[in-house]
């Protein structure tokens, strides 16, 4: 055996060792959860067993976000070969809409595992696009978003406001409570600029009050 393969041999095997071995058996590493409009948190339960001979010891489980929290029931820690607990999860829904993702990833026995709640959260207001971009030194054209409300949920768009005065805008009611669209037109591309826009509504759910689009003239 030449040096070379020795080493290789050998850092191989540490790589497997520090690894670890998977020992515990979750029956969904992707829990998926469909929010209610007016939900504003959920919880997702990852049921696991350990399969193999010898105990496991959960040591700690990271998220990946301030949204979520975890813990295992009943603070039970430590399983038998056979013996079965669950992962659950806690997530906040705040201001997210569409489908979100948030992750968590399981210590134990120098495993990980990494489990996911994917929440359909849904999107009743929809602003197409959110973020409007004019080149610098290109004509002040004026361009549009869209505003359309699911009927989930009636909304209606109350005001618009608009952080930054490199802008001008129109909002315009399309049909009351299920569309409507605001017109923008730069007052000058002679310089770079970042605005954002403010849309606000008499929803009583928190996430769909007010949305925000981005206004921006780039460099060429």
């Amino acid at each position: 055996m030449t040096l070379r393969t020795f080493i290789l041999s050998g850092l191989l095997l540490c790589g497997s060792a520090a690894s670890g071995k998977d020992e515990l058996s979750f029956k969904e590493m992707v829990v998926p959860v469909k929010v209610a409009p007016a939900q504003d948190s959920i919880t997702a339960a990852f049921p696991f067993t350990n399969t193999s001979s010898v105990p496991v010891t959960i040591s700690k489980i990271n998220v990946s976000c301030d949204c979520t929290t975890a813990g295992v029931t009943d603070n039970k820690l430590t399983y038998a070969p056979g013996e079965s607990g669950t992962v659950t999860a806690v997530m906040k829904t705040g201001n997210f809409s569409g489908t979100v993702d948030k992750d968590m990833t399981v210590h134990a026995n120098g495993s990980t595992y990494k489990l996911i709640i994917r929440a359909q959260i849904p999107d009743i207001i929809r602003m197409e696009p959110r973020k409007l971009e004019w080149t610098k030194g290109a004509p002040s054209t004026p361009k549009t978003i869209h505003i359309t409300i699911s009927k989930e949920l009636p909304v209606n768009l109350t005001t618009v406001d608009l952080t930054g005065d490199a802008f001008d805008y129109e909002p315009v009611t399309v049909q009351k409570g299920k569309e409507y669209k605001i017109i923008v037109t730069p007052k000058s591309t002679d310089k770079p600029a970042f605005n954002t826009i403010w849309v606000r509504t008499d929803s009583t759910v928190p996430r769909y009050k007010r949305q925000m689009g981005f206004l921006t003239i780039k460099e060429d």
